[in-house]
């Protein structure tokens, strides 16, 4: 049906100082202008503010700041927080990822044996990390520190992409002998399947002797764009056992009991789980 009057529009406005209609051309136009920085319209500003979509958008001229402003709720577009982008400085990096979700591509297949591996490694820290949490006005959370040197304990982890299972491997150190003892221990776990493993470009990652081991034990290894630590969904794994665990944990005079609550949190993806595939975003 065809709108006979302006409050039969979808998106409409009413604005006492403006035009009295806001039919849905000009609210697409609208909302694309607020996905655009307003140097696009030949702004100096960073942000909008209302002036300014009026200044950018002719037909916005006759609107108040307040017709303005009732026009983008109408079109559910308000104010929100801004976040950061990071962008790969990696030249192949539309190369990598196309090489790595062609070998999704084969392990998602009926019945297919092509295992791929995303991996990256944790260093877990004595001392708790801080975090929100739910408490009386005038008490805020508190997480005690050991008095004493931090230390460290390092994990690397194997992701399957189309599984949710996570092989792992904890050391004091991550160096190249105990990154090799790692391929051995995914192998087994896997044993004669094709492997793909997935991991960032550490430099231990590509030393002789790991790229050496890797072909020994029949695994391709494929590199992730450089600095683009988000085309890595182990990093998800992380931060779900920061979230579980290690914010406010208070086991930082008792570090060998912290390993054995993580080494406890990693095992539960021993087998397929697909609660951590969803989590970490390879869902089909």
């Amino acid at each position: 049906m065809t709108p006979t009057r302006p409050g039969d529009w979808p998106g409409w406005c009413s604005d006492r100082g403006g035009t009295g209609a806001f039919p849905p051309p000009q609210g697409a136009a609208l909302v694309a202008a607020t996905r655009q920085p307003p140097e696009t319209y030949g702004l100096t500003r960073s942000r909008w503010r209302l002036r300014d979509l009026r200044v950018a958008l002719d037909w916005l001229a006759g609107y108040s700041l307040p017709g303005v402003c009732r026009a983008l709720q109408r079109l559910r577009v308000g104010r929100q927080r801004g976040h950061f982008r990071w962008q790969s400085p990696d030249p192949a990096y539309a190369a990598k990822l196309q090489t790595i979700t062609v070998a999704l591509g084969q392990a998602r297949r009926p019945s297919a044996a092509t295992a791929v591996l995303y991996v990256d490694e944790f260093s877990l820290s004595r001392q708790p990390t801080l975090g929100p949490a739910y408490c009386p006005p005038g008490h805020p959370p508190v997480a005690a520190r050991a008095l004493r040197r931090n230390t460290y304990y390092r994990y690397a982890a194997a992701l399957d992409a189309t599984t949710g299972r996570v092989t792992w491997l904890g050391r004091s150190r991550l160096g190249v002998q105990n990154l090799t003892r790692f391929l051995v221990k995914v192998r087994h776990a896997y044993g004669d399947r094709p492997l793909f493993l997935i991991w960032d470009n550490w430099p231990v990652h590509h030393h002789p002797v790991v790229a050496d081991a890797a072909a020994d034990l029949a695994i391709r290894l494929l590199y992730l764009p450089t600095y683009a630590p988000w085309t890595n969904p182990v990093e998800k794994v992380w931060r779900w056992l920061s979230e579980d665990l290690l914010r406010h944990h208070r086991l930082a005079d008792h570090f060998a009991a912290l390993q054995t609550a993580v080494a406890t949190w990693l095992d539960q993806f021993a087998q397929d789980s697909a609660a951590l595939l969803r989590y970490v975003g390879l869902s089909p």
